[in-house]
């Protein structure tokens, strides 16, 4: 960013004022396309409402400056603080959508404040706001020379902000809403809350951006921020690639320099607009600062970009359940959809420190009682107590902040985050950090990214990752994808577990492995529950099994005892076995 900043600033310190206006609009929106870019690459949510945010902050300066006497400052404050505000209650509304339907949402939101205030005649109508006082600092006016490097001042803050979130707490947490929402929930992420967030930095951003430009153009008008401005910001953010902050900045340099040049040439501005996407989609579909970034995992294609801890540098404790009462307690519980009832009046209470294994055929509810247990789902009957709290209903994040941890039947990882990242995504409960801490890099922040960092290489020390940390998790083997989830599960060091059919598809040597993990951690102190077919390993490994058919249980007791039950031994071969026919279950 000050590299292209020193350019510009060269041409146009050689004679070329085009240069200088071109390098301040890019600044001024380079502010407003960081936001988007991090609201549409790193959140997946789409916005085409930009625009209002963007006439909240250059209104809020162009009132302010004229008519109450402030100064740039205090008037930007009050625009940026408006334009957040706005952002919250937008999002709000708009994130009960998805997809195309959000954008419509958040371009109806641009549209409102066009009308707004296009129609009153305190913020001049369609004429607008003209003579705002020039752009000054404390009352100090800026020449152009010096709004230049203030533009291009603030939009280097608002990149270092940005910056900071995306290699935070914050920042892996808006990877995972474009990764997977569900997965995301139960790494404990509170979605909607991280939704709202971006919504509302993406909006804060926007509204600096027009405070910025009210500043230094003198003048506002409705016509210039309606749809074709939501169009501009988006167009910024996918031509220099969304989610990275240098590609925000090249897009605002290209449409800025398109939008100055194109006042010579209005009729064909569309045109070259049309042609430049049409490229940038074909050949650089990650945006041009993404052919940057493939460059760079090419040539770095197992480094994690983090310092690896010494060895030692965290080692796993014996885990204790938060009360002496049972970790898990299901009472009656039953789930339906509709007319069909998955899970039937299930009840069971697990010993702390022990684990047990949920077995039955195809079909028998058992994924569908793990998700009630983790929030995924709500129960239709039934309470569920975990660690003595009735969460019975709880959203999964809640749930996962009480101590559990969870994998699923399909391993669900995040594709375009390393194993590093996913792992340390999974210890999202153990960090305290804040959002504010987050985006100044407080010592708070910093000193939690570290300890957190220092978790996940000794969980990935401990399951054998270690030398897979910075590849990234589309790139992996099935069974190595298996794992990392179980270490995403475990890094927080949960003291009650759910797997689900953890030993689907591995090979002999691969559930060997997950055996001897498995085992470790109930050494450890770990209170699991199980789901899995391979009976020889759940004889093995369990020290209670629970048997589920058609919703029901119908059997609980030692791995023995449910081996050589009859009521078990007809639901799995449909009828009772001739001799010789229950080896199957051992």
């Amino acid at each position: 960013m000050l590299a292209l900043a020193v350019v510009v600033y060269g041409m146009a310190a050689h004679g070329s004022a085009f240069a200088l206006q071109v390098g301040t609009y890019a600044a001024i929106f380079a502010v407003g396309a960081l936001g988007l870019s991090l609201l549409l690459g790193n959140s997946a949510q789409i916005s085409l409402g930009q625009a209002g945010f963007f006439a909240l902050g250059a209104y809020a300066v162009a009132w302010l400056t004229t008519n109450a006497g402030w100064g740039f400052i205090p008037a930007a404050v009050v625009g940026v603080f408006a334009a957040t505000c706005v952002g919250v209650g937008v999002g709000l509304i708009a994130l009960r959508f998805a997809g195309h339907y959000l954008a419509m949402a958040t371009l109806a939101f641009g549209l409102i404040v066009y009308g707004v205030f296009s129609q009153l005649d305190a913020f001049g109508g369609v004429n607008g706001i003209t003579d705002i006082p020039p752009l000054d600092v404390f009352r100090y006016p800026l020449s152009n020379v010096a709004a230049y490097w203030f533009a291009w001042l603030v939009a280097a803050l608002a990149a270092w902000t940005t910056w900071n979130l995306l290699r935070s707490r914050t920042g892996r947490a808006f990877a995972a809403l474009s990764g997977d929402p569900l997965a995301a929930q139960v790494a404990g992420v509170p979605v909607k809350r991280y939704k709202l967030l971006a919504f509302a930095y993406a909006g804060a951003l926007a509204g600096l951006s027009g405070a910025l430009y009210a500043g230094y153009l003198g003048l506002v008008i409705p016509t210039a921020m309606g749809v074709q401005l939501s169009i501009d910001f988006l167009l910024m953010a996918v031509l220099g690639g969304s989610g990275n902050i240098s590609g925000a900045v090249i897009g605002a340099a290209l449409v800025a320099g398109l939008d100055v040049a194109g006042h010579a040439w209005e009729n064909w501005r569309p045109v070259a607009y049309g042609v430049l996407v049409v490229c940038v989609v074909i050949f650089f579909p990650g945006g041009i600062a993404g052919l940057y970034v493939r460059r760079r995992r090419r040539a770095r294609p197992t480094e994690s970009g983090a310092e690896v801890p010494r060895a030692g540098a965290h080692s796993a404790g014996r885990v204790t359940p938060p009360s002496a009462q049972s970790p898990l307690c299901v009472e009656h519980v039953g789930k339906r959809f509709g007319g069909l009832v998955a899970v039937r009046d299930v009840s069971f209470a697990l010993e702390a420190g022990r684990l047990t294994s949920l077995i039955g055929p195809n079909g028998a509810g058992k994924t569908t009682l793990f998700n009630a247990i983790s929030g995924v789902s709500a129960p239709s009957a039934g309470e569920i107590r975990i660690g003595g709290h009735a969460v019975a209903g709880w959203p999964a994040h809640r749930i996962a902040a009480l101590g559990v941890g969870r994998s699923f039947q399909n391993a669900r990882l995040f594709a375009d985050l390393t194993v590093l990242e996913n792992v340390v995504l999974g210890a999202f409960r153990c960090e305290r950090a804040g959002f504010a801490a987050d985006l100044l890099a407080l010592r708070t922040a910093r000193r939690s990214e570290r300890e957190v960092l220092e978790r996940a290489w000794a969980t990935l020390r401990e399951l054998g990752l270690e030398s897979r940390a910075g590849v990234y998790a589309r790139d992996l083997a099935f069974g190595e994808r298996r794992r990392v989830e179980l270490a995403r599960a475990v890094v927080s060091e949960p003291w009650l577990l759910l797997l689900d059919e953890p030993a689907a598809g591995l090979n002999a040597q691969e559930r060997g492995r997950l055996r001897r993990d498995v085992l470790t951690l109930r050494e450890r102190g770990v209170t699991m529950l199980l789901i899995e077919h391979d009976m020889r390993l759940v004889m093995s490994i369990s020290d209670r099994v629970l048997v589920l058919n058609f919703g029901e249980l119908i059997a609980d007791g030692t791995p023995a005892a449910v081996r050589d039950d009859p009521a078990v031994i007809a639901a799995y071969l449909g009828a009772a076995p001739e001799s010789g026919e229950a080896e199957s279950l051992r």
